[in-house]
């Protein structure tokens, strides 16, 4: 996997420079073409792309591994628009290393950034919600991304101080002092769990996606403060599942529940599926890089 994060990081500079606004009308349209050349190679022979619909009758209900939080309750974000209002761009708060941390299934990952989606990303059962936020964790090997719908509701004080002056254009950077990244977590911690992919260029697999179950809420207001620098969303639709397993831990959710026995064969087949994404990855990685 971790050739598969160094073809992440060559490819994304790419990408993003092909996707710049600004240029003459046939420089921009060549560079258009050349960027949906560029996509439609990585996404050829992916079958493991994010986001999904998360559904009762295709989700497969036990016990899953902790989750392990370790973040601030008190750090600095910068906050910046890369690019509104792309559909592939978004509101990012970016954190200083060593702020943040997850741990689960034995690894450690590092809180990166987090950012939003309007309208969300993820279905539940054909149903999408207002909005999405995701936290970004990375190690040397693996991406995590935990993920929380967001519904209109009551003011959202934590969000507060970014939600209520969003910079608009990609040369504004916002200073946020003493954020309590606690503060974006629920007081429940079941989730929905599967593996899949970022869901902007290069849309590299293998990331393992976690998204809480229960949603948080945001007001009106802070909803629309957004919408209006996105008013086409910025939302990837959803993907194909493939026969791709995903796995909750929320009572209820599921319309049947596996017998022990075959909830471990999942279980099984999950890192099955991981262990083949991770591989492929790596394998795609050399042949683009080091032709034969």
């Amino acid at each position: 996997m971790h050739t598969s994060i160094s073809r992440l990081l060559q490819l994304t500079p790419l990408i993003s420079a092909l996707c710049l606004t600004g240029l003459p009308a046939t420089a921009s349209a060549a560079s258009d073409r050349l960027a949906d050349s560029v996509i439609d190679s990585v996404l050829e022979g992916m079958e493991a792309q994010s986001p999904i619909n998360i559904r009762s009758h295709n989700t497969y209900f036990g016990q899953l591994s902790p989750l392990h939080f370790n973040l601030s309750s008190s750090t600095d974000l910068s906050v910046i628009n890369n690019g509104s209002p792309s559909a592939e761009s978004t509101i990012r708060a970016n954190i200083d290393p060593g702020e943040g941390s997850l741990t689960v299934d034995g690894k450690t990952y590092s809180l990166a950034q987090f950012h939003f989606h309007e309208p969300s990303e993820h279905l539940e059962n054909n149903k999408a919600a207002p909005m999405e936020m995701h936290l970004v964790f990375a190690n040397a090997d693996n991406l995590v991304v935990v993920g929380r719908l967001v519904n209109e509701g009551s003011f959202n004080s934590a969000l507060g101080p970014i939600f209520s002056d969003l910079p608009e254009t990609i040369t504004e950077t916002k200073s946020i002092d003493n954020f309590n990244l606690n503060s974006l977590l629920p007081d429940r911690m079941e989730t929905f769990r599967y593996t899949g992919s970022l869901t902007t260029p290069p849309f590299t697999e293998g990331v393992q996606w976690i998204t809480f179950a229960q949603p948080m809420e945001m007001s009106a207001t802070q909803l629309q403060a957004f919408e209006t620098l996105f008013p086409d969303g910025n939302a990837r639709p959803v993907q194909p599942l493939n026969g791709r397993i995903i796995l909750t831990d929320l009572p209820g959710f599921v319309s049947a529940m596996p017998e022990p026995e075959t909830y471990a064969m999942l279980l099984a087949g999950l890192g099955l599926v991981s262990f083949v994404a991770s591989r492929r990855q790596r394998l795609k990685a050399n042949e683009a890089w080091f032709p034969v």
